[in-house]
């Protein structure tokens, strides 16, 4: 599905991209092929205008004038004395006769405005003869027994092959730019799917991981209850407590899943108010006095000496996080071992650490524990536990710009630490809605 939409992409950008290049080039060439015919008919004014004064100097339009001048300038002339061709005329192709014939018939309205029995006069305009674009000058001179008429025509060949030049010349820049902005765009498309990629495979993975967890307690509640039907009396209460005790289950990592989901979608708020992490600490201590005193295990807590300043936080958030993180210590540390809940803080941050005396977490599994349905080897044994406790815990540190982090602890086992901003100094914590 990615690849294709991959290439799709690659393929969109890039058209869309040359599209907008072709208009811009476009634009700029047909603004060039514009500029360039009007520069040639301005040249062609200013070439008649100086062959105008030359002839007016002039008794005598001599076929060396015309050659040379014709040759100099790349123009051809058609001379005609009271509308008749002269020598020079008379002795240019067939063409270039059947060229004159169309102008002097197609474009007579212009040439008409020019004559003037009086004076010299001169213009210079734009046709197109036999197809093809021309730029044409007259230059009408009266005389005692008439008049003579000069008429210059530039083919614009020397245009024509600079346009050529200038078309070659944005073909290859886009033939090229083309192919880089190809390349581009498949390393770039490539990029920005990554992540959608990326999420998607964790939501597949976050799925079936999910559809795993939920299958087993409900297969167990299924076969206790079938179990029930064929059971003796006193067995049906044993079925009964597997099937309540598989339901509990369920009924937490239903809520863990919803939890994860209202993160997911945004919906997963945390509503901050000034809160006092030392009293907060002391309530979770105590209530995990009793769990810990079941596996004979020490718990220990440890306060600031001086009475620390609320913090901008959620409370039952906090409250949250720690209850998972001393949940985690007393399932994995052995009987008869130790945990300590500690409390400090300085002007900028307050820390909340739980150590144990477990086994600890290898280097290995550090990097992923925080990863949803992520569960150490050590821990797989434990059906209490699905692997989304430090998931969540670590939403609910990411929606307070808090951390959270693991390392060793001095006793062996694991040490969770998590750390929230203070506030800032002479102003107290607002409440407010901190959206994830």
């Amino acid at each position: 599905m990615f690849r294709k939409a991959h290439r799709r992409l690659t393929l969109l950008f890039t058209a869309v991209c040359i599209g907008i290049l072709a208009v811009m080039s476009a634009s700029y060439i047909l603004l060039s092929v514009r500029s360039i015919y009007s520069s040639s008919l301005t040249r062609l004014g200013s070439d008649t205008a100086a062959f105008e004064a030359a002839l007016s100097n002039s008794s005598v339009i001599s076929d060396d004038w015309l050659r040379n001048t014709q040759s100099n300038y790349n123009y051809t002339f058609y001379l005609f004395d009271n509308e008749k061709p002269m020598h020079f005329t008379d002795i240019t192709s067939g063409t270039d006769n059947n060229l004159i014939s169309e102008l002097k018939t197609e474009y007579k309205y212009l040439i008409d405005n020019v004559r003037d029995p009086w004076s010299i006069r001169t213009d210079v305009f734009e046709c197109r003869l036999g197809g093809r674009k021309y730029n044409a000058g007259v230059i009408f001179i009266p005389g005692e027994n008439g008049f003579t008429e000069l008429y210059i025509l530039d083919s614009l060949s020397r245009e024509r092959a600079q346009i050529k030049r200038l078309l070659l010349g944005f073909g290859a820049v886009i033939l090229l730019t083309s192919a880089v902005l190809f390349v581009f765009s498949w390393f770039f498309t490539k990029k920005l799917l990554k992540p959608i990629q990326h999420s998607h495979e964790q939501q597949a993975h976050f799925i079936a991981a999910a559809s795993h967890e939920i299958r087993n307690p409900v297969n167990t509640i299924i076969s206790a209850l079938d179990a029930m039907k064929e059971c003796s009396d006193e067995q049906r209460e044993d079925f009964a407590d597997i099937a309540r005790r598989e339901g509990k289950r369920l009924t937490v990592l239903t809520e863990d899943l919803l939890t994860l989901a209202r993160s997911d979608n945004g919906s997963f708020t945390t509503e901050l108010k000034p809160t006092e992490l030392d009293t907060l600490v002391i309530s979770c201590y105590e209530a995990f006095l009793a769990p810990a005193a079941e596996k004979s295990i020490k718990l220990g807590i440890s306060l600031p000496e001086d009475v620390p300043p609320p913090v901008p936080a959620d409370k039952e958030r906090i409250t949250q996080v720690v209850s998972i993180l001393l949940s985690n210590a007393v399932s994995y540390t052995p009987e008869n071992g130790a945990i300590a809940i500690s409390y400090t803080f300085s002007k900028t941050w307050h820390s909340i650490t739980v150590s144990d005396s477990g086994t600890g977490i290898s280097d290995e599994d550090k990097p992923h524990i925080f990863e949803r349905f992520y569960r150490a080897d050590r821990a797989r044994e434990d059906r209490s536990h699905f692997g989304l406790g430090l998931a969540i815990a670590k939403e609910i540190m990411d929606l307070h710009q808090g951390t959270i982090s693991v390392s060793d602890s001095s006793t062996g086992g694991a040490e969770f630490t998590i750390s929230l901003k203070a506030a800032p100094e002479n102003e107290s914590p607002q409440k407010g809605d901190s959206n994830g």
